[in-house]
């Protein structure tokens, strides 16, 4: 797997070719652990319109005990960010198993918003606007 240095080294190395300043601005937005690049248009399209960087990949252990890893995840407010792909619904096993990891999560407090791409055609608004109510709400509630 690719690091941040190790991209930086090897465009060291190359120096300039076609793409290299896409890539050198692109860089300092990459995540580690991230697991596919709609997690990624989903995290960067909700700090564009205004809210705070979700974790990405979060482990959520309550009493140090494996429950769930989340896609994205504002763990002081327990909430979960899921982005649901199409395996996510034609794979029968996996959709049985997210519907189980929503419900453990959910048990243990957490807030879990699922999205889909259809979530991103409109520029993200309405899913903002989702998460954007969720944070208040955890905020007046918790403080």
């Amino acid at each position: 797997m690719a690091t941040a240095d190790s991209i930086e080294r090897h465009l060291v190395r190359w120096g300039r070719f076609p793409g290299c300043g896409r890539i050198r601005e692109a860089l300092p937005l990459a995540r580690p652990g991230v697991e596919s690049p709609k997690e990624t248009e989903t995290r960067l399209l909700l700090v564009s319109l205004g809210l705070p960087e979700p974790a990405v990949q979060h482990v959520v252990s309550p009493g140090g005990r494996f429950l769930a890893r989340v896609d994205l995840a504002y763990p002081e407010y327990r909430i979960a960010i899921e982005y649901e792909g199409d395996g996510h619904r034609t794979d029968r096993d996996q959709w049985r198993a997210d519907i189980r990891r929503q419900r453990d999560l959910e048990d243990h407090g957490w807030l879990v918003i699922r999205m889909t791409e259809l979530d991103l055609r409109d520029g993200g608004t309405v899913l903002a606007a989702r998460v954007r109510r969720a944070l208040d709400l955890r905020r007046h509630l918790w403080g």
